[in-house]
């Protein structure tokens, strides 16, 4: 089945939802939340699927909510919004298949809050989580305190919501929210550096060239981070292939043993 905002693909045993809003960096609204409700539903059909990777793009995973939804949203579609997004959290935390989150640039609000719903979190550099919600008045919707302090602890997750840090990826993976910290092409990582760092220069300078430095610089980046994202996949697919080896009745249980253990 083709979706408007998903692309969902299976091979070999391993499903693949992919976030794709990418005007809106992935933003969730309730299109796309539909989307992603709808292709779970077919994992949840498919006996052949044995892991989820759940992914976005090199520039996000999701920014969060789509603000200019929830900005015309009633109270009544607010509710509808949040419910439908703690059911697909809910969801990807109880499949008894394991699910696998390949965090891509940003995974914001509503968009971290899905990564810790999945089993295992990969990200690289440019990765960057955040829970923004508190500095606009409200707090995670979707049961993210919870997972954030189950993951990580009360005070550290405290100091994730509370303080609306942005935690970049090897932080991310230091404090435990990433379980694999993947670099990118080195040759690419340093072509980008060169170009951002050329621009600045003649940024100060006041150079004349500035629109062609500008292109090359943004070039450069971009290259450097598919390729970065394109390892934090290649990364999830290992683990899928790894996971794949274990007795799925024997994963399924090992997984509800430690999600009841963690709530307790």
């Amino acid at each position: 089945m083709e979706y408007a905002n998903i692309i969902y693909t299976v091979d070999n045993g391993i499903a693949t939802i992919k976030l794709n809003r990418p005007k809106a960096l992935n933003a969730l609204n309730s299109e796309i939340n539909a989307d992603i409700m709808s292709a779970i539903n077919e994992v949840k059909a498919d006996p052949s699927v044995r892991v989820l990777i759940m992914t976005g793009s090199e520039r996000a995973f999701a920014a969060g909510a789509d603000v200019k939804e929830m900005a015309e949203a009633t109270p009544r579609y607010a509710r509808e919004f949040c419910g439908l997004a703690i059911e697909i959290n809910n969801i990807l935390e109880s499949l008894p298949i394991p699910t696998i989150a390949a965090v891509g640039g940003f995974a914001f609000g509503g968009g971290c809050e899905m990564t810790l719903a999945c089993d295992f979190r990969v990200g690289g550099s440019r990765t960057t989580l955040s829970f923004p919600e508190v500095g606009l008045g409200i707090i995670p919707g979707a049961n993210g305190c919870a997972r954030a302090t189950a993951i990580v602890g009360p005070a550290k997750a405290k100091q994730l919501v509370m303080l609306t840090e942005m935690v970049p990826g090897k932080q991310a993976y230091d404090l435990g929210l990433l379980n694999w910290y993947v670099e990118g092409d080195a040759e690419l990582n340093a072509k980008a550096a060169e170009a951002k760092k050329a621009f600045k220069a003649a940024k100060k300078a006041g150079a004349e060239n500035l629109d062609e430095l500008k292109a090359a610089n943004k070039a450069a980046e971009a290259e450097a981070a598919k390729a970065e994202y394109d390892a934090i996949y290649a990364k999830a697919v290992e683990v899928a292939k790894t996971l794949m080896t274990k007795p799925g009745c024997a994963l399924a249980s090992a997984k509800a043993a430690i999600n009841k253990a963690a709530i307790e």
